[in-house]
């Protein structure tokens, strides 16, 4: 039987992201907090799936699946748990142990073009300390690049000549596997001549490279990258994303430039959570990524109009995902690598930490981009600001940056804004719940009761105590499972939950709790939903009293069975006294 460790599993759950897993089978879309897309286990038409990048979990609304990253990959690929387990674990490179598995493994398509990468980047490393690399090595030491970071980084140098093309022959490699992996073309190494720098995926396998000519040739391009392959897909991709994200959560903040040297001139000062986009251009796929961080962006790009471009593009991207950020005020207008070379890491360090507002930039950036003397323009550039403006959740600063539009453009949006304002919030209040409880009233009860004793060891206690069980086989079950978990435990791990169960309909009722919207436990709620099963128990009760009085014919009987009926009802009046009182 298959058996996997506990603390793998939750290393495995937490190394993965669920929103990632998802969409490698299907097209996701961020909407609001969460994450939509149409439900792969029903004939969906319309968004009906809805994704918790916060809870880790899915829930469809429709079919009623839901569960964590393991069930979706178990149900999708129909295949064991441990299977799904094995799948996750390869996805996130996870050493599981699978001695004790039953794994039908589906062998990594790209399994030859990873290992052309790995191995390639270890002989580039070897080239890049040997006599052809010298000049290369020279060039970086120049460039202040000690030995820590060129390890760290794993930058490797390509040599001149057919050295690359006598390396890939002597391991012996497919030409359709080097061309897939992006280091051969037409029969030849791609790379040669140049400072290589690996570019990773998200879990940290190398892809890529960007590579930097050695010399000052302007007859050849200053960089040129990995070609799209299977495994390289620029879009997709965040140079030094794998090493950043625990920096940037211990620091509160992640800085993103716009090329590789630029994060490699903020790690030589001491900044370890740089990241870049391979380009100006942020992608929707790459802002979800930064946006998975859960920290504020500091927007580091070159002060020349592309680069103050891509912040602005940024912006309105980062704006709409929801995503914290801001622009670094850089007066030296160079790039992080620049301003290491000229001024040190202490510069670098204390132009990073020095921001300014969107708002504030787009003050400063937009007047150019419009001829404020032309009426059309002058109306397009203030709404434009205001569009901006009218999203800041600050009601404090608000009123200045509109009062600053107006003595520039001579528009007022004061009451625009205010109407905007009051308008969200009336919308705000119609919204109806995304995931509404059950109507009825036992159940709706017993859903409310479900919902604190997942939130508190302590409501799970009492509720033993008071009633003990749940009409609904489902829920019966569930609670099961959360008693077993407190058992060990004084706080439930709701994925570590989602792994011990076995049953669908179970993981489907967890889903819907956790994804339940209006789910804040508060002690009057849980005390009224006790009171009313008590209530629901006895009307149960007397109801069955009422059918084995019609159907008896001894008298004695009756007369019993009425006492008994009577007490009910007195019981069932003391509760609601109490619940008016």
């Amino acid at each position: 039987m298959a058996w996997i460790k506990e603390e793998d599993m939750k290393n495995i759950r937490q190394g993965a992201d669920i929103v990632d897993i998802i969409s490698k089978y299907i097209s996701v879309e961020k909407k609001g907090k969460n994450y939509v897309a149409q439900c792969p286990f029903h004939d969906d038409h319309d968004p009906s799936m809805s994704i918790s990048e916060e809870k880790q979990i899915f829930k469809c609304f429709v079919c009623g699946t839901g569960g964590n990253v393991f069930s979706f990959v178990q149900k999708i690929e129909n295949i064991s748990f441990p299977e799904a387990v094995y799948k996750v674990a390869q996805w996130i490179n996870y050493p599981l142990q699978v001695d004790t598995i039953q794994i039908k493994e589906k062998k990594d398509p790209f399994e030859k073009e990873r290992n052309i990468l790995n191995e390639y980047t270890k002989y580039l490393q070897y080239e890049l300390n040997s006599e052809d690399g010298e000049f290369a090595l020279s060039a970086l030491k120049k460039r202040k690049f000690d030995e820590a970071v060129i390890e760290k980084f794993q930058i490797g140098y390509a040599p001149q000549g057919k050295k690359n093309d006598y390396f890939f022959q002597a391991k012996g490699y497919e030409e359709t596997a080097l061309e897939n992996a992006g280091v051969m073309h037409d029969g030849r190494a791609v790379f040669f001549d140049r400072i290589m720098i690996p570019i990773h995926d998200p879990n940290g396998a190398v892809v890529g490279y960007t590579a930097r000519r050695v010399g000052d040739n302007d007859q050849i391009p200053k960089y040129i990258n990995t070609a799209s392959t299977p495994l390289y897909e620029k879009g997709k991709l965040i140079f030094n994303y794998h090493r950043a994200k625990e920096s940037a959560r211990k620091k509160g903040r992640v800085i993103l430039c716009e090329g590789a040297m630029d994060v490699l001139g903020l790690e030589k000062a001491d900044i370890h959570e740089g990241i870049a986009c391979l380009g100006t251009a942020c992608t929707q796929e790459q802002l979800r990524l930064i946006g998975r961080l859960k920290v504020p962006v500091h927007v580091w790009y070159d002060n020349d109009r592309a680069g103050k471009k891509a912040a602005y593009t940024f912006g309105k991207m980062a704006m709409e995902a929801q995503i914290p950020f801001s622009i670094v005020e850089n007066s030296k207008t160079k790039d992080p690598d620049e301003v290491f070379c000229e001024f040190g890491a202490g510069e670098v360090q204390h132009i990073a930490e020095h921001t300014i507002s969107f708002i504030e930039f787009l003050f400063r950036y937009l007047p150019d981009q419009y001829n404020l003397e032309n009426y059309e323009e002058k109306k397009a550039f203030a709404l434009e600001m205001n569009s901006v403006i009218s999203k800041m959740s600050d009601s404090f600063e608000k009123p200045g940056y509109l009062s600053r539009l107006k003595q520039l453009t001579g528009f007022d949006f004061s009451l625009t804004s205010d109407t905007q304002g009051q308008k969200e919030k009336r919308i705000e209040k119609r919204r109806p719940l995304y995931i509404p409880a059950p109507q009825n009233g036992r159940k709706k009860a017993e859903f409310y009761i479900l919902n604190s004793i997942l939130s508190s060891k302590q409501y799970s206690l009492r509720f033993k105590e008071e009633i003990g069980f749940f009409k609904d086989e489902t829920y019966r079950l569930l609670s099961l499972y959360i008693y077993d978990h407190y058992r060990t435990e004084d706080k439930l791990d709701a994925n570590d939950l989602f792994a011990s169960i076995e049953e669908e309909e179970v993981r489907n009722l967890l889903a819907s709790l956790l994804t339940y919207e209006e789910n804040e436990v508060n002690e009057e709620v849980f005390e009224d939903s006790l009171w009313k099963i008590k209530e629901c128990t006895i009307n149960e009760q007397i109801e069955k009293i009422n059918g084995q009085i019609q159907r008896i014919h001894d008298p004695l009987q009756k007369v019993a069975l009425a006492k008994t009926k009577a007490l009910l009802i007195e019981e069932r009046n003391k509760i609601r006294n109490r619940k008016e009182g």
